[in-house]
Protein backbone atom coordinates (compact mmCIF):
# COMPACT_ATOMS: atom_id res chain seq x y z
CA UNK A 1 0.00 0.00 0.00
CA UNK A 2 1.43 3.39 -0.96
CA UNK A 3 2.09 6.08 1.61
CA UNK A 4 -0.42 8.42 -0.04
CA UNK A 5 -3.17 5.79 0.09
CA UNK A 6 -2.34 5.04 3.74
CA UNK A 7 -2.61 8.73 4.61
CA UNK A 8 -5.94 8.92 2.75
CA UNK A 9 -7.37 5.95 4.66
CA UNK A 10 -6.19 7.33 7.99
CA UNK A 11 -7.76 10.71 7.20
CA UNK A 12 -11.04 9.04 6.21
CA UNK A 13 -11.06 6.98 9.41
CA UNK A 14 -10.41 10.08 11.52
CA UNK A 15 -13.26 11.93 9.82
CA UNK A 16 -15.62 9.01 10.45
CA UNK A 17 -14.65 8.80 14.13
CA UNK A 18 -15.04 12.58 14.53
CA UNK A 19 -18.46 12.55 12.87
CA UNK A 20 -19.60 9.72 15.15
CA UNK A 21 -18.38 11.64 18.20
CA UNK A 22 -20.25 14.76 17.08
CA UNK A 23 -23.47 12.79 16.58
CA UNK A 24 -23.02 11.21 19.99
CA UNK A 25 -23.02 14.59 21.73
CA UNK A 26 -26.31 14.77 23.66
CA UNK A 27 -28.36 17.87 22.94
CA UNK A 28 -30.14 19.91 25.59
CA UNK A 29 -33.92 19.67 25.68
CA UNK A 30 -36.29 21.79 27.73
CA UNK A 31 -39.36 20.65 29.61
CA UNK A 32 -41.98 22.89 31.21
CA UNK A 33 -44.67 22.09 33.71
CA UNK A 34 -45.37 21.91 37.42
CA UNK A 35 -43.58 19.78 39.99
CA UNK A 36 -45.43 16.69 41.17
CA UNK A 37 -42.78 15.45 43.60
CA UNK A 38 -39.05 15.67 44.19
CA UNK A 39 -36.61 13.36 45.95
CA UNK A 40 -32.87 13.58 46.54
CA UNK A 41 -31.96 12.49 43.02
CA UNK A 42 -35.21 12.47 41.04
CA UNK A 43 -38.22 14.65 40.33
CA UNK A 44 -41.42 14.35 38.41
CA UNK A 45 -43.24 17.12 36.58
CA UNK A 46 -46.69 17.36 35.03
CA UNK A 47 -46.61 18.90 31.57
CA UNK A 48 -49.25 21.19 30.07
CA UNK A 49 -50.99 18.32 28.28
CA UNK A 50 -51.41 16.38 31.53
CA UNK A 51 -48.67 13.77 31.02
CA UNK A 52 -45.99 13.25 33.68
CA UNK A 53 -42.25 12.99 33.18
CA UNK A 54 -39.62 11.70 35.62
CA UNK A 55 -36.09 13.08 35.43
CA UNK A 56 -32.83 12.35 37.21
CA UNK A 57 -30.83 14.91 39.20
CA UNK A 58 -27.16 14.66 40.13
CA UNK A 59 -24.68 16.63 42.27
CA UNK A 60 -24.06 19.02 39.37
CA UNK A 61 -27.74 19.88 38.86
CA UNK A 62 -28.24 23.62 39.37
CA UNK A 63 -31.44 25.04 40.85
CA UNK A 64 -32.52 28.65 40.31
CA UNK A 65 -35.32 30.56 41.99
CA UNK A 66 -37.59 32.64 39.73
CA UNK A 67 -39.57 35.50 41.24
CA UNK A 68 -41.82 38.24 39.91
CA UNK A 69 -40.03 41.46 38.95
CA UNK A 70 -40.80 44.71 37.12
CA UNK A 71 -39.44 46.81 34.27
CA UNK A 72 -37.80 49.11 36.83
CA UNK A 73 -35.50 46.20 37.75
CA UNK A 74 -33.85 46.46 34.33
CA UNK A 75 -30.82 48.70 34.75
CA UNK A 76 -27.92 49.76 32.50
CA UNK A 77 -25.39 46.91 32.34
CA UNK A 78 -27.88 44.43 33.85
CA UNK A 79 -27.69 40.92 32.41
CA UNK A 80 -31.09 39.98 31.02
CA UNK A 81 -32.75 37.66 28.55
CA UNK A 82 -35.60 38.52 26.22
CA UNK A 83 -38.13 36.25 24.56
CA UNK A 84 -39.35 37.73 21.31
CA UNK A 85 -40.36 36.92 17.77
CA UNK A 86 -38.00 36.74 14.81
CA UNK A 87 -39.18 39.94 13.10
CA UNK A 88 -36.94 42.85 12.16
CA UNK A 89 -35.45 44.87 15.00
CA UNK A 90 -36.51 46.24 17.31
CA UNK A 91 -38.19 42.92 18.07
CA UNK A 92 -41.28 43.02 20.28
CA UNK A 93 -40.49 41.40 23.63
CA UNK A 94 -42.97 38.91 25.05
CA UNK A 95 -41.07 38.25 28.31
CA UNK A 96 -37.94 39.50 30.07
CA UNK A 97 -35.80 37.82 32.75
CA UNK A 98 -33.29 39.71 34.91
CA UNK A 99 -30.37 37.64 36.27
CA UNK A 100 -28.41 37.94 39.48
CA UNK A 101 -24.73 38.96 39.04
CA UNK A 102 -23.55 35.38 39.62
CA UNK A 103 -25.54 34.18 36.59
CA UNK A 104 -24.21 36.64 34.05
CA UNK A 105 -23.37 34.72 30.91
CA UNK A 106 -26.38 32.35 31.11
CA UNK A 107 -27.20 31.23 27.53
CA UNK A 108 -25.43 34.35 26.16
CA UNK A 109 -26.27 35.17 22.55
CA UNK A 110 -29.35 34.87 20.36
CA UNK A 111 -30.96 31.57 19.38
CA UNK A 112 -34.25 30.08 18.28
CA UNK A 113 -36.45 28.94 21.15
CA UNK A 114 -39.23 26.42 21.59
CA UNK A 115 -41.90 28.38 23.46
CA UNK A 116 -43.79 29.02 20.23
CA UNK A 117 -43.15 28.97 16.46
CA UNK A 118 -40.69 31.67 15.43
CA UNK A 119 -39.65 32.51 19.00
CA UNK A 120 -36.15 33.71 19.80
CA UNK A 121 -34.24 33.85 23.08
CA UNK A 122 -31.56 36.51 23.45
CA UNK A 123 -29.39 36.97 26.53
CA UNK A 124 -26.78 39.65 27.12
CA UNK A 125 -25.79 42.82 28.90
CA UNK A 126 -27.95 45.94 28.66
CA UNK A 127 -25.94 48.29 26.46
CA UNK A 128 -28.71 50.81 25.81
CA UNK A 129 -31.89 51.54 27.75
CA UNK A 130 -34.44 54.10 26.53
CA UNK A 131 -37.38 54.97 28.73
CA UNK A 132 -40.86 55.45 27.36
CA UNK A 133 -43.74 53.33 26.14
CA UNK A 134 -42.65 50.94 24.85
CA UNK A 135 -39.30 50.69 26.63
CA UNK A 136 -36.33 50.49 24.26
CA UNK A 137 -33.72 47.88 25.13
CA UNK A 138 -30.49 46.83 23.43
CA UNK A 139 -28.51 43.79 24.55
CA UNK A 140 -24.86 43.21 23.77
CA UNK A 141 -23.21 39.80 23.74
CA UNK A 142 -20.11 38.19 22.28
CA UNK A 143 -20.19 38.79 18.56
CA UNK A 144 -23.24 41.01 18.32
CA UNK A 145 -26.19 42.87 19.75
CA UNK A 146 -29.97 42.95 19.40
CA UNK A 147 -32.62 45.62 20.02
CA UNK A 148 -36.10 45.18 21.47
CA UNK A 149 -39.21 47.11 22.35
CA UNK A 150 -40.77 46.13 25.68
CA UNK A 151 -44.48 47.05 25.74
CA UNK A 152 -46.22 47.93 28.99
CA UNK A 153 -47.46 44.79 30.72
CA UNK A 154 -44.69 42.53 29.41
CA UNK A 155 -44.00 39.84 32.06
CA UNK A 156 -40.70 40.43 33.87
CA UNK A 157 -39.13 37.89 36.22
CA UNK A 158 -35.85 37.68 38.14
CA UNK A 159 -33.64 34.60 38.45
CA UNK A 160 -31.16 33.89 41.26
CA UNK A 161 -29.42 30.82 42.72
CA UNK A 162 -31.75 28.53 44.66
CA UNK A 163 -31.74 25.11 46.29
CA UNK A 164 -33.56 21.79 45.95
CA UNK A 165 -35.81 22.66 48.88
CA UNK A 166 -37.65 24.95 46.44
CA UNK A 167 -38.82 21.95 44.39
CA UNK A 168 -42.24 21.88 45.99
CA UNK A 169 -45.35 20.25 44.48
CA UNK A 170 -47.29 22.68 42.32
CA UNK A 171 -44.37 25.02 41.61
CA UNK A 172 -43.96 26.00 37.96
CA UNK A 173 -40.67 24.96 36.42
CA UNK A 174 -38.55 24.94 33.28
CA UNK A 175 -35.96 22.16 33.12
CA UNK A 176 -32.88 21.88 30.91
CA UNK A 177 -31.94 18.21 30.51
CA UNK A 178 -29.86 15.82 28.43
CA UNK A 179 -30.31 12.16 27.65
CA UNK A 180 -27.79 10.06 29.59
CA UNK A 181 -25.94 6.98 28.28
CA UNK A 182 -28.67 4.75 29.73
CA UNK A 183 -31.47 6.76 28.12
CA UNK A 184 -32.54 8.48 31.35
CA UNK A 185 -33.01 12.24 31.32
CA UNK A 186 -30.29 13.97 33.34
CA UNK A 187 -31.19 17.43 34.62
CA UNK A 188 -28.58 20.15 34.24
CA UNK A 189 -30.59 23.23 35.20
CA UNK A 190 -33.91 23.74 36.97
CA UNK A 191 -35.64 27.12 37.08
CA UNK A 192 -38.46 26.96 39.62
CA UNK A 193 -41.03 29.63 40.36
CA UNK A 194 -41.55 31.02 43.86
CA UNK A 195 -44.79 32.45 45.23
CA UNK A 196 -46.67 31.73 42.02
CA UNK A 197 -44.03 33.02 39.59
CA UNK A 198 -43.66 31.15 36.30
CA UNK A 199 -40.31 30.93 34.48
CA UNK A 200 -40.79 32.73 31.19
CA UNK A 201 -38.35 30.71 29.13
Amino acid sequence: MTKSRTRFLLAALLMAVTATAVRAQPSTVRFRGTIVWAEADRLQIRRAGGSTLTLRMNPRTRVFAVTEAAVRNIKPESYVSVLAGSEAEPRRATAVTVYSPSERGFEAGSQTWDTEPGATFTAGWVSDLRGGRPLGLTLGFGGGQASFSVPAGTPVTAMAPGEKALLEPGAATTIFARSGPDGALDVGTIAVGRQGAVPSF
